[in-house]
């Protein structure tokens, strides 16, 4: 029988950590204060950001959410953000970005000690070095389903799906660390075969965003399967995992929805608690 790994006892953890950080700071007259940017009004964009000024109101955060209008020129936006940089405590710009910017000019505008989705080079950079502070939310938030299901890692083929800076790079860096010691390959649209790859998995990691991309057929008995892909399909979201008869097969699954997605935004905002402990 599977287990299924929810996230929600995973993300209130996390909160409970962020929030004692956030009053302590709030009590010295120093409320924390998070910036988010938006470049025109991509549905998906909005409701993301919608959560995380949610989750802010929560744990006592100041939240500024600037939303610019959709043709935004490049050198306006750049100095959006490194005006607003000198203001806040964490800011970040939320992706995609419509398709005449540059992302990782944008990012890298970001001031790494305000860099809360750990996404400038810098930040990505010191992963590669072990002098690491942050670790991007999505990535932080595999780990910390990971750790709190006690899924052990140290020689486990773990396998990754997708090679985006948000997921695939950090997680493959830290799994493969002396901290977890996992043996990680990465697969991707270019994979010839993935199944020589996902039936030899004993920790499968899908951020492909593509609906029910992978069946039962495609893992092992015993396996640990961790969905992190959204997509949309006439008007409703799918998880990369096709769930029909995978329950008789694996030992552990995140849900979608209910996985990963619930503690994303509460890993942002423990990255958020780092840094203002940190200033």
């Amino acid at each position: 029988m599977e287990q299924i790994l929810y996230g929600a006892p995973v993300a209130e953890q996390l909160d409970k950590i962020s929030e004692n950080i956030f009053r302590e700071h709030t009590n010295k007259n120093k409320k924390p204060h998070l910036t988010a940017i938006t470049v025109g009004d991509n549905p998906a964009s909005l409701l993301y950001v919608s959560r995380k000024k949610e989750k802010a109101i929560e744990l006592g955060v100041d939240f500024n959410w600037i939303k610019l209008d959709v043709e935004t020129s490049q050198e306006t936006l750049d100095e959006v953000i490194s005006s607003e940089a000198k203001e806040t405590d964490g800011i970040i710009i939320q992706l995609p970005l419509p398709d005449h910017l540059n992302p990782e000019e944008a990012i890298n505008c970001i001031p790494h000690e305000v860099d809360v989705d750990g996404l400038t080079s810098y930040n990505l950079g010191s992963l590669f070095s072990n002098t690491y502070k942050l670790i991007p939310a999505t990535s932080l938030a595999v780990l910390e389903l990971l750790n709190f299901y006690k899924i052990k890692t140290e020689d486990k083929n773990i396998v990754i799906a997708g090679r985006s800076r948000l997921v695939s790079s950090p997680l493959a860096k830290i799994l493969s660390s002396k901290s977890y010691n996992g043996n990680v390959s990465v697969i991707h649209s270019k994979t010839t075969n993935q199944k020589l790859f996902t039936k030899q998995a004993d920790i499968f990691i899908s951020a492909i965003g593509s609906a029910k991309l992978y069946d039962y057929s495609f893992f092992k008995e015993g396996s640990t399967i961790i969905d992190i892909g959204i997509s949309s399909v006439d008007g409703k979201t799918y998880g990369d995992i096709d769930n029909d008869k995978i329950g008789d097969l694996v030992s552990n699954r995140s849900p979608f929805p209910g996985g990963v997605g619930p503690i994303t935004v509460s890993a942002l905002f423990f990255n958020l608690s780092r840094l203002v402990n940190s200033n």
